[in-house]
């Protein structure tokens, strides 16, 4: 099942209208309707945004094959793992990595708290006001109800985990 798929099959579940998802998130109802039909890709900030307004993490937006697979999300930009074993927990972590001159999204915001920790390459953390650069084994820690984004400057991949509330 396609992304889009599952949030169409989730906003019906939770009896919801591309209207009224597009009003909580401000994006276009032109938009979600291209999105569920595959249409268009959206980025990890709009799927962030989507997801909360679902009430469920943006992992549940990805199939899983294999109890023993983690979900592998590849976009041009980046490659999202789910390392959370299918388990239901407050917390989920994830494997992200940033390909060169790349940003995942724009600034978001969203409930709960994340931490990041850098494995390989510089991290450009965003948030608030304040730019971080990590690299491998350091790590920072954020309410993410403080505007975020995280970039690569760089001209090598960046890998990093993020751990958030769910």
């Amino acid at each position: 099942m396609t992304i889009g798929q599952k949030i169409r099959e989730i906003r019906l579940l939770k009896k919801m209208t591309l209207k009224q998802i597009a009003q909580k998130t401000e994006l276009s109802i032109p938009f979600l309707s291209q999105l569920e039909r595959d249409k268009c890709n959206a980025t990890m900030g709009s799927l962030r945004n989507i997801a909360d307004v679902l009430g469920v993490h943006p992992s549940a937006f990805f199939d899983y094959n294999e109890l023993t697979e983690p979900t592998v999300v590849n976009k041009n930009d980046f490659d999202y793992r789910d390392l959370s074993n299918h388990v239901n927990s407050i917390f989920k972590p994830l494997k992200i990595t940033i390909q060169p001159n790349s940003q995942i999204s724009s600034r978001i915001s969203h409930k709960g708290t994340e931490f990041v920790y850098c494995l390989e390459g510089t991290l450009t953390l965003v948030v608030g006001d304040e730019n971080y650069n990590l690299t491998p084994h350091q790590s920072y820690m954020y309410q993410a109800t403080e505007p975020h984004y995280w970039y690569n400057h760089t001209q090598e991949s960046v890998t990093f985990l993020v751990v958030n509330e769910t």
